[in-house]
């Protein structure tokens, strides 16, 4: 019998364990966003300017609902707790030094094919 995975009681934990519950196959790899909000789009083209990792692609947009400018960094990865918290610290740090901030993550739920 498997048991669950436990997760810390934080937003990234909350995410996972909505993943979980829906039957998402952690172990399957699947594009991750990570966003980030600024007040002006100088700085969130400043932050993309700053993302040189071929294994992240940048999309810059208006955000409508919070009248500012967002970057998404998405990255094709298994999703892990340990690495989805340090990667978003990482860039949330970027974002910081050019004046934005971290507004969340997200991904597909990806099923387990053998149900």
């Amino acid at each position: 019998m498997s048991t669950s995975p436990r997760f810390p009681g934080d937003a990234s934990g909350d995410a996972f364990r909505r993943l979980v519950a829906v039957g998402d196959d952690l172990t399957q790899p699947r594009m991750v966003d990570f966003c980030f909000a600024f007040p002006e789009r100088r700085q969130a083209l400043a932050f993309a300017e700053d993302i040189d990792d071929q294994a992240f692609e940048v999309c810059i947009s208006y955000y409508e609902e919070r009248d500012m400018w967002q970057a998404i960094v998405k990255r094709y990865m298994v999703p892990s707790y340990q690495e989805i918290t340090a990667l978003e610290s990482a860039l949330g740090g970027q974002a910081q030094l050019v004046g934005g901030e971290p507004d969340g993550w997200g991904c597909m739920a990806v099923k387990d094919t053998e149900d």
